[in-house]
């Protein structure tokens, strides 16, 4: 055997093994893709499972929820507290919509809240001070939302 037949079958070898390490890379970012979109989605649960536990675990949190839903906080701490909790619920669902986690989120959840008389105050409130950091594309969502409360076409999503 020759020393250019040889360098050929050196050559042929290292191409089959750039290839198979080339496909054993495409498995290991794929199997790495998926386990960082569950990572993901867990850190979404978590954050809403977290967000409810607040106030199933306190009876003076859920009054204050229920009220604040209603329109119903004459003080103003009351009020600061109603605000910050839903700051908490539409930076969760604002991280979930960015991270592409959003397909947890149900849209019945965000019309849900903004059905509400509390809800919608809050909401157009916000937006309108700039008072919590959100995407652009993700208050555009929620505007969108809030518009088919307004106009009745998520009403069954109203009684949710």
């Amino acid at each position: 055997m020759n020393w250019d037949a040889i360098g050929a079958l050196a050559e042929a070898i290292g191409a089959v093994a750039v290839i198979a390490t080339l496909v054993y890379l495409a498995i290991q970012l794929r199997q790495n893709t998926r386990a960082i979109e569950h990572s993901t989605e867990r850190g979404v649960f978590d954050d809403a499972n977290d967000w409810m536990y607040k106030i199933i675990e306190s009876p003076e949190l859920a009054e204050l929820y229920l009220a604040g839903m209603k329109d119903e906080l004459r003080s103003t701490s009351d009020r600061l507290r109603f605000s910050l909790l839903l700051n908490a619920l539409f930076v969760h669902w604002g991280h979930a919509f960015e991270a592409g986690a959003f397909r947890i989120v149900n849209n019945s959840q965000i019309a849900g809240v903004l059905a509400r008389p509390g809800g919608a105050a809050y909401w157009k409130r916000t937006v309108s001070n700039k008072s919590i950091s959100l995407s652009p594309e993700f208050v555009l969502y929620v505007d969108r939302i809030c518009r088919e409360v307004e106009n009745g076409s998520l009403e069954k999503m109203q009684n949710a």
